[in-house]
């Protein structure tokens, strides 16, 4: 019975000292610890945009059409250098990058799976100033790849959309939406828009202890083709993303909303007049490779 009484008691204190782990009065860092020379980041990722409103004119002709879009990624990326909390060289091994496009005319599908000119290849990205430079290993870019190595960042942190300091459970804050653009990547300019944000709960994720926390907002942004800020993107979105408190790596994140984009966009060298808007929806996982 002694045993009994004394194994009660770890229990008891056990639950005591949960319990004080979790006070409400205890405080997190949620921007995490600074990236790592070495590390190893696997990101797996879906953007989907379902049964979007899709109007195109293309030498004189105007086709209306509905389109669902499936875009899909996954690549595994080292940190090779670090400067304080900035990854300033880093190497992208590019497993997985497509996009699927249905698209319905006159209630005929026509299905098209398009990879990126950079799926398999392994990109180095090197920080000179602001700017990424990117270069491909063991091969010179074609034109096509060029161009989509223009629109690509390195490893960002994402200190900006997070507070300095350490703060409660419950806290909330805005973020001007510009703090997104270098996670946008390269393809986007003139971000406008605030966020609100609140960190709303801590949850473990495959074991791991993470920030729950939500943001919502709209943004306005321009979208560059070849280059040039040429299509006009509105979204209204709700995120939820799950930080380890570890690492500081986003484990898991989630979205949907609404999307609306206008503008001129080439296609084989023709210009194509789009306009598009429906409801987008995506996830991702990131996870430190071993």
């Amino acid at each position: 019975m002694l045993k009994l009484k004394w194994a009660l008691g770890a229990v008891a204190a056990l639950a005591v000292t949960v319990n004080l782990g979790r006070a409400a009065d205890d405080v997190y860092d949620l921007r995490g610890p600074a990236p790592v020379k070495g590390q190893t980041f696997v990101n797996k990722g879906t953007l989907k945009i379902k049964d979007a409103d899709t109007t195109m004119k293309v030498a004189g002709q105007t086709v209306n059409l509905t389109i669902n879009l499936v875009v899909t990624s996954e690549e595994e990326s080292k940190v090779l250098a670090v400067d304080g909390r900035n990854v300033t060289k880093s190497q992208t091994k590019i497993i997985k990058e497509r996009a699927d496009v249905t698209a319905n005319v006159g209630g005929s599908d026509m299905t098209h799976t398009e990879p990126t000119a950079l799926e398999k290849e392994t990109v180095i990205s090197e920080r000179d100033g602001k700017v990424w430079k990117h270069s491909l290993v063991d091969t010179k870019p074609n034109e096509k790849q060029k161009k989509e190595l223009d629109s690509r960042n390195g490893i960002e942190n994402d200190d900006d959309l997070y507070p300095a300091e350490k703060v409660k459970v419950g806290h909330t804050w805005k973020v001007d939406a510009a703090a997104l653009t270098k996670m946008l990547g390269n393809s986007f300019s003139d971000v406008k828009g605030k966020l609100d944000q609140k960190f709303v709960k801590v949850e473990k994720v495959d074991g791991e202890e993470c920030a729950v926390v939500e943001s919502t907002g709209k943004l306005t942004a321009k979208m560059k083709d070849d280059g040039e800020p040429t299509i006009d993107v509105e979204m209204e979105l709700k995120v939820t993303t799950y930080k380890s408190l570890k690492t500081g790596v986003n484990v898991k994140e989630k979205f949907d909303g609404k999307i609306s984009l206008e503008g001129v966009q080439k296609m084989d060298d023709i210009k194509v007049d789009i306009k598009m808007s429906g409801p987008i929806s995506g996830d991702s996982t990131t996870s430190l490779k071993k």
